[in-house]
C-alpha cells in the first residue's frame, strides 16, 4: 500500500505530536484534584492547578478527534476548530506570558534567546522525562526547559495549522 505525503497529513500528524505532549502536563496537574489548597512555601493558594490539568486534557481530546474525523478529511469546520484550540488556548498560556514580560521589560528578546542556550549544557534532558508536581521547587534550567518546549510546541503548533491552507480553502478545479 502506497501512502500519499500531502500538507494535511503533515500537518495531522504535527498536530497530534503537539496535543500528546500535552497529555504528561494535564496527566500531572489532574492528578491534585484531591487537594484543595497547595502550599507555596510562604503562602496557600486555591488548586487551581487541577483545573488547568483536566483543560489540557480535554483540548488535548477535542484537538485529536477533531484531527482524525474531520481534519483529515479537509473540513473547513476542523481547521477553524484547529485554530481556535491555537488562538484561545495554546497561545495565550505560552506566547502571552513570555510577550508580557517583554513588554513590561523584565524580559528582552535577547533574554528570551539565550534561554536557548539550556539545550547545549548538559543535564537538561531530565527536565523533560520528570514531570514535578505543582508544589515541588526546580531548579531555573527546569523551568528554562519546559518554557522552551511549550514555545517550540507553539511554534510547530503554527506552521502545522499554516501548512495545509492551500488544501482548506482552494479547492481545486477538479472537486
Amino acid at each position: 500500500m502506497k501512502v500519499r505525503y500531502n500538507s494535511v497529513l503533515i500537518s495531522a500528524v504535527l498536530w497530534t505530536l503537539c496535543l500528546m505532549t500535552m497529555i504528561p502536563t494535564g496527566m500531572s496537574e489532574a492528578s491534585t484534584w484531591r487537594e484543595l489548597y497547595i502550599d507555596l512555601g510562604s503562602m496557600e493558594t486555591s488548586n487551581v492547578w487541577a483545573t488547568f490539568g483536566f483543560a489540557y486534557l480535554g483540548i488535548a481530546t477535542i484537538g485529536l478527534i477533531v484531527l482524525w474525523t474531520g481534519y483529515r478529511k479537509r473540513e473547513r469546520w476542523a481547521w477553524f476548530v484547529m485554530l481556535l484550540i491555537f488562538l484561545c488556548f495554546d497561545f495565550p498560556s505560552t506566547w502571552m506570558p513570555v510577550l508580557l514580560q517583554i513588554h513590561a521589560g523584565s524580559m528582552g528578546w535577547t533574554d528570551l534567546l539565550h534561554m536557548f542556550r539550556t539545550f547545549g549544557e548538559p543535564g537538561w534532558w531530565p527536565c523533560l522525562t520528570t514531570m514535578p508536581s505543582p508544589n515541588e521547587s526546580v531548579g531555573i534550567e527546569c523551568f528554562a526547559v519546559g518554557e522552551l518546549a511549550a514555545l517550540i510546541r507553539s511554534l510547530v503548533m503554527l506552521v502545522a495549522l499554516l501548512l495545509p491552507v492551500k488544501a482548506f480553502f482552494w479547492k481545486s478545479a477538479s472537486n
